[in-house]
């Protein structure tokens, strides 16, 4: 993809089992926070840090992502970890990002949770010199300084919306509603193809 010289992109990663309006909330903030031009969602094919298989494949969780961005401009998917090797290490697709984006200015979104656990991420002191960070604050966790190299780092004053891909499956299972959670798009997906009827473990608390 060419002419990204001086763009600004923000790259919002996660499982997405399902995607839910607090994800949608999260790219919102930080398009306006940070002057991103557009945010894209990356569903992870298998994240190194979740324990156990996702729920809905990884082509129904690009599908679901593909419905919340529908009339969002701003808002975008890419499929790059369906082929780059497993697990879904962030320094392989940031590698990828900068060849396909050159000359932008690559933003990593995630949240202070996640942020205080960056040192453990495989090639710590390499995605600094590819990408800066966006961190959206969260209650309980303090955005701190990172043991050096401390990559650059955007606070995101995001709105407060607990909503996790846990409680959704949790909510599916017990057959309670969640059109009050994810866009009638997600919600129509999910019900048309019979997503999420078995037990999830509340153990797993992946956003």
């Amino acid at each position: 993809m060419g002419g990204t010289d001086a763009v600004t992109l923000g790259f919002l990663g996660g499982s997405f089992d399902p995607p839910h309006l607090g994800h949608l909330i999260i790219a919102r903030d930080a398009i306006e926070q940070l002057g991103l031009e557009r945010v894209f969602l990356i569903p992870a094919m298998q994240s190194p840090l979740r324990s156990g298989s996702h729920n809905a494949t990884f082509e129904q969780r690009l599908d679901m992502c593909r419905m919340l961005t529908k009339g969002r401009d701003w808002l975008d998917v890419l499929d790059i970890e369906g082929y780059l090797p497993a697990p879904s290490y962030t320094i392989h697709t940031a590698r990828k990002l900068v060849e396909m984006f050159p000359g932008a200015s690559l933003v990593w979104l995630l949240g202070a949770d996640q942020w205080a656990r960056l040192p453990q991420w495989k090639d710590y002191d390499l995605l600094g010199r590819m990408l800066r960070f966006g961190v959206a604050a969260r209650p309980g966790h303090n955005i701190g300084a990172l043991p050096p190299p401390s990559p650059e780092a955007s606070l995101i004053h995001a709105r407060n919306i607990e909503i996790s891909s846990t409680e959704l499956r949790e909510r599916l299972y017990c057959k309670l509603p969640i059109d009050h959670l994810v866009p009638a798009g997600v919600q129509e997906y999910i019900l048309k193809n019979g997503l999420y009827k078995h037990h999830q473990s509340t153990h797993d608390r992946s956003k």
